[in-house]
């Protein structure tokens, strides 16, 4: 039997024998499956569906339910253009009624940590359904592990308050809304399983990162979590209030040209609002127009600049990127190393130019579509994380700093550590057969994911060292600024990107006040 057929073989015997579980929660009764020493309950709602009169609207408080409801799959996700078959399979359908989560929890009484991770797909795409996400590997260390799926594009991510009126004030965030719900759900009813409430990590990859950021500097998710993982995110990706207008203006008119109503926005299907998306997309001038927006509702401040002012202070932080991020999106249009406005997420082309130019100096061993991808990887993913850990180390607090440089063998993406491409090592899951579309599945990549699924959940569990048996991992410090480099190990490197980041000391974001 081949490898994935014998993989997949195997995923499905496990299924097989999943047995009924119950579970009483503050709210109603579910029933899940049990395998073994884990327990799992799919599509279980955490607010109101986000539907009819609360199409914009923050997300609604779950009313109880009578009896027990079924909590064996998951929910569908929130509506999106589907997702492809190499890394969801089991297409779970897309819906505006999509406020649920899923728990995986050990058998054994607790109570036990709870990391609760939001997915990636710069707010516009990703799904909990996802294998990758599976949290069983976590349950079975020990960690209660909740996934949650929130309102994506148009209906999370755009202010229609300046079409719509004040009723929908904060509208720009919904989605962050929707993820401070679904905290609030953990923190009122995870000890039902076993959950401790007052251990909790967020963590989150790509616009999952950068939303566990957003929400380290939000009033209403303070006291909601107490350590964070971002894993590829940043706090640079925001947008101002005269952005976020012009978003939503672009969405009127791509919804219905430019005579179209504002409640338009309220009457269209969903359909309607995907095609609008995906044309709004098209000619929008970044990289990731959905994105959280300093509003005074939900954010009072850009996430690095309220970081540097203390927020999250005492919350301790976990983040790092993939060496070769941009190579996830593909080679320039020409083949030429060249970089479009639209591939750039936080600066202007003009400003980005002025720094790509000293790349051939820095690293004159590089082509220059080689140049190109390490530029961009650190416009969007690399310089935004080491900004947040030194506005922290400015502050004197702990921030745990990594780089993922292990690529796969062979493949799309043989040689290059891409974006998403840490994933399966950080939950365990290499050996599924969805991995190797995603990130390296070989030996090595084996041995990594059992230290990197080891380091966060003893990051998770507050141990006082993180190690790898013989490598501690150093806060990062202004000073010797340690990084952990994952690769074939774990190394600890002083300044690894000496030169690059300090090239980059010529650009600073206009932080929005």
């Amino acid at each position: 039997m081949q490898g994935n057929q014998l993989r997949t073989f195997m995923a499905t015997e496990q299924l097989s024998t999943f047995n009924p579980v119950t579970l009483q929660l503050p709210c109603g009764m579910l029933r899940g499956q049990r395998l073994g020493d884990v327990q799992r309950f799919l599509g279980v709602p955490f607010a109101e569906p986000p539907i009819g009169d609360f199409r914009f609207k923050a997300p609604q408080a779950l009313a109880d339910w009578t009896g027990i409801r079924e909590a064996n799959s998951f929910a569908r996700a929130a509506i999106q253009s589907p997702r492809p078959p190499t890394l969801v399979p089991d297409d779970p359908g897309y819906s505006e009624d999509c406020l649920y989560l899923n728990v995986w929890a050990p058998i054994a009484p607790g109570p036990h940590p709870v990391y609760v991770w939001i997915h990636g797909g710069a707010n516009m795409a990703g799904t909990t359904a996802q294998p990758v996400f599976d949290g069983t590997s976590f349950a079975r260390r020990g960690v209660v592990f909740v996934s949650i799926a929130y309102r994506l594009g148009i209906l999370g991510f755009v202010d229609v308050s300046g079409l719509l009126g004040e009723a929908y004030r904060g509208s720009g965030n919904n989605g962050l809304r929707d993820q401070i719900a679904a905290l609030e759900w953990v923190k009122h009813n995870i000890a039902a399983v076993g959950g401790d409430p007052d251990r909790v990590t967020l963590g989150g990859e790509s616009a999952g990162g950068k939303n566990v950021i957003s929400l380290l500097t939000a009033p209403g998710a303070q006291g909601l979590f107490h350590r964070a993982i971002c894993q590829s995110g940043g706090g640079q990706t925001y947008a101002d209030q005269l952005m976020a207008e012009d978003l939503a203006q672009r969405v009127r008119i791509h919804l219905g040209g430019e005579s179209a109503r504002a409640d338009a926005l309220l009457e269209a299907t969903p359909e309607q609002l995907l095609a609008a998306q995906a044309s709004l997309v098209d000619s929008y001038p970044a990289k990731s127009p959905f994105r959280a927006v300093v509003d005074g509702v939900v954010l009072e401040q850009a996430p690095l600049a309220s970081i540097a002012n203390g927020a999250g202070r005492d919350i301790p932080l976990l983040l790092g990127w993939n060496k070769d991020e941009a190579g996830f999106y593909g080679a320039s249009a020409n083949g030429d190393g060249g970089v479009v406005q639209q591939e750039l997420a936080n600066m202007s082309l003009s400003e980005f130019d002025q720094i790509l130019i000293r790349y051939p100096e820095m690293f004159p061993h590089l082509k220059a579509e080689a140049l190109r991808f390490k530029a961009l990887t650190a416009e969007s993913y690399g310089v935004p994380t080491l900004r947040i850990a030194e506005a922290r180390a400015r502050i004197g607090r702990p921030a745990y700093v990594y780089r993922f440089d292990l690529p796969p063998e062979q493949g799309a993406f043989r040689g290059l550590c891409v974006h998403t491409s840490e994933l399966p090592l950080v939950f365990g899951n290499v050996q599924l057969p969805t991995a190797e579309a995603i990130g390296p599945v070989e030996p090595a990549a084996q041995r990594m994911s059992g230290i990197m699924h080891s380091l966060w959940i003893d990051f998770i569990t507050a141990q006082p060292i993180l190690s790898d048996a013989t490598t501690i991992w150093p806060v990062y410090e202004l000073g010797a600024r340690q990084v952990a480099i994952l690769d074939e190990e774990l190394r600890i490197k002083s300044d690894p990107d000496a030169g690059e980041r300090m090239a980059w000391t010529t650009w600073q974001p206009v932080a929005a006040e």
